[in-house]
């Protein structure tokens, strides 16, 4: 009976470190938090190479400056970038682990794919932010139209003959051209093509008539003097395309359009984590030479966004997006 005695006797002492070192533990957690990070951190990414590829790699290389740890891209493309998501969402909420994204993973792939890899509310929490990517509308140089007006003209005499090339199928290039088929009641052959690249090719050697492209891409293809430009799908007209209108000078309301990137983080990330990984990023956006660097890519920024507000923006895109898909019936396996 000794042992229980002297078992109950030291029970309220252990009691007491226990209490006591649960009150450290939960006096630390948001220490921690606060000091994040203090080892280098992944970011996943739908893509290894290309625009994307380089626009996380301006942003997270700022913020490793900022920050005196190393944040390092992994890309994982495939599936519409429903595998960067997955490998994302299955990681630990512990602030080392983000995803850098892009619109389509959340506005359009819902929508699109039976079989999703993922869902935002339940796997994700939002982050930041970082950029938004408007597109341009370009042409073949050898087809006979110069403007929105009369490309509408030429596709509604060729009912589904026209053909429009893209990347990946229901990514928001793919619906701006569904949206303008829509509003000039027309059809077209949508064509899908493996890369960026290899589809300013198709158009500039004629085997495309159409391709709504990102503007970064959009400048190049322009510049070899083989593609035309007829519109971008921003409120006014862009620098690095200053001989391009806009859609609205052309008599096309409703297409102020872009893509965007932004940061999410596993669901149940800590809040300090997300606040101060949300601040962070917000002073690299909005630095001058972050801004002169992704100009040259054809993307800009406007003022900061909240995690919660940077949620309001996409889900209010996914319902406009969500819409159109429902309309046309893409669904993909």
């Amino acid at each position: 009976m000794t042992i229980g005695v002297r078992s109950l006797r030291r029970r309220p002492l252990l009691s007491g470190l226990a209490g006591s070192a649960g009150l450290v533990l939960a006096g630390a957690a948001p220490v921690r938090a606060t000091d994040w990070p203090t080892k280098p951190v992944r970011v996943v990414s739908p893509s290894t190479g290309g625009i994307t590829d380089t626009h996380s790699r301006i942003v997270f290389d700022a913020l490793s400056e900022r920050l005196g740890q190393r944040f390092y891209i992994d890309g994982k493309p495939g599936a519409g970038g429903g595998i960067s998501a997955q490998v994302a969402a299955r990681a630990p909420a512990d602030g080392y682990t983000l995803l850098f994204c892009i619109a389509s993973l959340i506005v359009t792939n819902p929508f699109v794919y039976e079989n999703q890899l993922y869902d935002v509310d339940r796997d994700f929490d939002p982050v930041a932010m970082l950029a938004k990517a408007p597109f341009a509308i370009l042409v073949r140089e050898s087809l006979a139209v110069r403007s929105m007006a009369e490309l509408a003209a030429y596709i509604r005499a060729r009912p589904g003959k026209v053909t429009f090339a893209n990347v990946s199928p229901g990514s928001l290039a793919h619906l701006v051209g569904e949206l303008y088929l829509q509003r000039i009641d027309g059809r077209a052959e949508m064509i899908p093509y493996r890369s960026v690249p290899q589809t300013i090719l198709a158009l500039s050697s004629g085997e495309m008539d159409v391709f709504v492209s990102p503007i970064g891409e959009a400048k190049a293809g322009i510049a070899g003097g083989k593609i035309r430009g007829l519109a971008v799908t921003t409120p006014a007209r862009l620098a690095t395309l200053p001989d391009v209108p806009t859609m609205a000078e052309q008599g096309f309301d409703g297409f102020d359009i872009a893509g965007w990137y932004g940061v999410l983080a596993p669901k149940a990330t800590p809040r300090a984590i997300v606040d101060k990984a949300n601040r962070e990023l917000n002073s690299v956006t909005q630095s001058e030479t972050y801004r002169a660097r992704i100009a040259e890519l054809g993307a800009y920024m406007g003022p900061p966004l909240s995690p919660e507000a940077f949620r309001d923006e996409w889900r209010a895109e996914a319902a406009q997006w969500g819409a159109l898909i429902r309309k046309i019936g893409l669904k993909l396996d």
